[in-house]
């Protein structure tokens, strides 16, 4: 798998690499009589990205294959999370429907025909999609006479910016990624963000409402840069979770957070005052003060009013 490289990219692969979340959306948002003939249950992951890595902050992709009838379907999910519509998305996808169709070849040498490609676009940009959802729409001068020589498909474009919040559909974890790529732009996500997480309630299994919780709260803290610790306990406190769940989480991992916080930041006044009072430190007290919990730091930065000695801190 490529590196990840920024928030939303590590979002979609964590949430869209769920065959749950990917199956979820695919049987709301595509066609009924496609998804008639589609077995969801058959859906896996074929690769996980054909994006070039100048691209990449930009763009995610993931790519899942599924029975379809007695053969094969690709769907090829582009999720684009840049803060506008790209105009020539149309042109990318062609380029990477023939690298799918290459590396098929390769895995399959013996089939006389390629499977089909259903691509489909997931965009949450703050400027709603105004673009063609056709290949032909990029080709200048197209008429009957050169309809021949023109490549053509569309693709299914899911703009969540124009959708309200109770138009998104789907089982619950989906509709809380959907909710949340909705959202991540917005100047009240603090305010939204307690009704989304309370969906949360509706999850079965205990273990899997916490490790989407940590996923979920990720990408917020990541994408935003706007929340710390206090202010995402605040947050979790407002929202309707279940009590075991939310105590859970904020033992695990805010509080956890604040107290490596407080311990860092501790560690480094301590070694500041040490330096100060006794001038250059043995690379032995670097290693106590890094193993050394907030109270005991605490503990020694009060005893070097009274010591004469780095030993007699530790001691």
């Amino acid at each position: 798998m490529n590196k990840v490289t920024n928030p939303h990219d590590s979002f979609f692969r964590e949430t869209f690499g769920r065959k749950e979340i990917a199956a979820g959306f695919l049987k709301e948002y595509l066609p009924d009589q496609l998804v008639q003939k589609i077995d969801l249950e058959s859906l896996n992951i074929a690769k996980d990205s054909f994006i070039e890595k100048e691209l990449q902050h930009h763009f995610s992709d993931l790519l899942y294959s599924v029975s379809y009838g007695k053969g094969q379907l690709y769907l090829y999910f582009l999720f684009e999370h840049k803060s506008s519509p790209d105009p020539w998305v149309a042109l990318q996808l062609l380029r990477y429907q023939v690298r799918i169709w290459e590396q098929h070849r390769k895995q399959h040498p013996k089939d006389a025909q390629l499977p089909a490609i259903v691509p489909l676009v997931l965009y949450h940009g703050r400027r709603n999609w105004q673009i063609a959802n056709s290949f032909r729409s990029l080709i200048a001068g197209s008429n009957a006479e050169l309809d021949a020589y023109i490549p053509d498909f569309i693709y299914q474009l899911h703009d969540l910016s124009v959708l309200q919040d109770d138009e998104i559909k789907g089982e619950v974890l989906g509709r809380i990624t959907l909710l949340l790529l909705k959202h991540i732009f917005d100047p009240e996500l603090a305010e939204k963000l307690p009704e989304i997480l309370s969906l949360l309630q509706e999850v079965e299994g205990k273990q899997d409402s916490l490790e989407i919780l940590e996923v979920l709260l990720r990408y917020v803290v990541k994408a935003t840069k706007r929340f710390d610790e206090h202010e995402l306990k605040e947050i979790l406190e407002k929202s309707f979770i279940e009590e075991d769940v939310m105590q859970d989480f904020i033992d695990k991992y805010v509080e956890q957070g604040m107290q490596q916080g407080m311990q860092q930041g501790g560690g480094k006044l301590l070694a500041s005052l040490l330096e100060h009072r006794f001038g250059n430190l043995p690379p032995w007290v670097d290693e106590k003060i890094s193993k050394a919990d907030v109270k005991v730091i605490e503990e020694w930065s009060i005893k070097i009013f009274s010591a004469s000695s780095i030993d007699e801190v530790f001691h």
